[in-house]
């Protein structure tokens, strides 16, 4: 085995000392073990160790045992741990109902005690094996070939999961879509290879704006969709207009031309009081906004708010210019009456606080996130996650 590439991982769980050591003698060679003597001990160890890519375990141990650790890594929100390998050491006296009731379970595969090397080292092979190149196929059937972002059919897969995380943790999601005011008039104009090299600028500008844990595809010519887990509609508008700012800083040119580009984007949120049935109903409704962006004349954004009842104005955002106001389209901050802090405390302790909405809600938060951080340093409060995590949604 070529020592430059790091071994696989295997788990190994039973609560007998000569089986744990009898496996890792075996296997050692050519992977890395990890032990553990139960089965709540196991789960702990894969939590701590994601690079794990088998597991094999004991099916009768003291305290938790086989059955407890099956149930927690099929019943995984990890996609990784709930396709994991998990292959069921028997002993002589189970017989074929255990091993149907194992594999119903979700058990790969089960061999019988006292295994042998050949058998042991096989089994592993072969299941990380087929693992690993099922998982390069899907990684690259997963992805757009020109943008390296998600495809259509991996994003809505992502969503599923995403959504039913959030509703079943009553978290913040928020879906976005994003499409090029005029894209065919642009390849038109300059071509196919100068249209597709913008669209891998924009897909790097998306890559680079995001955090790590949103999604990020393309599912149509020139429409981008987000993925935005733990985002209300605010953070969603301030995630937007972060892209549109790095969109600005790339100074696209064409054909040795600066490119006057925009966007229009489209955002649904989550209403975790009655929340959509499918991801693609989320994803209906940013459509729904998307177009309403469109038909506005493009270079904005259009929300629609949870429960999806209404659509909001149209927000201007543009990866060069943004539309004056006499072209009808003003920033959401700018819609509503400036209020300031005084004032909000003023509205809050007369029991009037609902009066005040979302984005001034906003803006009196980042104004005074300075204070804050100022605050939280001089006087030692350890508020310092709390604030990055407030800024981050801001």
């Amino acid at each position: 085995m070529n020592s430059d590439v790091p071994k696989r991982e295997i788990l190994v769980v039973d609560d007998s000392k000569v089986v744990r050591w009898t496996a890792k003698k075996i296997l050692q060679s050519d992977y890395t073990i990890h032990e553990a003597a139960s089965g709540l001990e196991g789960w702990e160890v894969l939590q701590q160790n994601p690079n794990i890519a088998a597991v094999f375990s004991d099916l009768q141990m003291e305290g938790s045992d086989g059955y407890e650790l099956l149930a927690l890594i099929r019943g995984s929100d990890d996609p990784h741990l709930l396709n994991l390998p998990v292959i069921i050491i028997t002993g002589n006296d189970d017989g074929d109902s255990t091993k149907r009731k194992v594999l119903n379970l979700g058990a790969t595969d089960f061999i019988v005690k006292p295994f042998d090397a050949v058998t042991l080292k096989n089994r592993a092979d072969a299941y990380i094996g087929y693992c690993q190149k099922l998982a390069e196929v899907e990684e690259k059937s997963e992805r757009d070939r020109l943008t390296g972002l998600a495809n259509r059919q991996s994003y809505f897969i992502h969503g599923d999961q995403d959504l039913s995380l959030a509703v079943r943790h009553k978290t913040e999601l928020a879906v976005a879509l994003l499409e090029v005011n005029h894209f065919m008039d642009l390849l038109n104009q300059y071509g196919k290879k100068s249209a597709a090299h913008i669209l891998v600028k924009l897909s790097q500008a998306i890559v680079t704006t995001l955090r790590r844990e949103d999604i990020s595809a393309r599912i149509g010519t020139a429409r981008f969709a987000l993925i935005l887990p733990l985002t209300n509609r605010v953070g969603s508008l301030r995630s937007i207009e972060r892209l549109c700012e790095e969109i600005d800083s790339l100074a696209i040119n064409v054909s040795g031309q600066p490119l006057d580009l925009r966007i229009s984007a489209g955002v649904a949120i989550l209403n975790l009081e009655q929340p959509c049935a499918t991801f693609a109903q989320l994803v209906g409704e940013a459509k729904e906004a998307l177009n309403s962006a469109i038909a506005a004349g493009g270079g904005v954004v259009t929300n629609i708010v949870p429960l999806a009842a209404e659509v909001e104005n149209v927000v201007p955002i543009t990866a060069a210019e943004a539309p004056s106001e006499s072209q009808g389209t003003r920033r959401a901050t700018d819609q509503q009456p400036s209020l300031d802090i005084i004032q909000a405390i003023a509205k809050i302790e007369a029991g009037a606080g609902d009066s005040i909405n979302a984005d001034q809600l906003s803006q009196l938060m980042r104004a005074v996130m300075p204070l804050l951080s100022h605050a939280n340093k001089e006087l030692d409060l350890g508020m310092t996650a709390v604030l990055e995590a407030a800024s981050e949604k801001l």
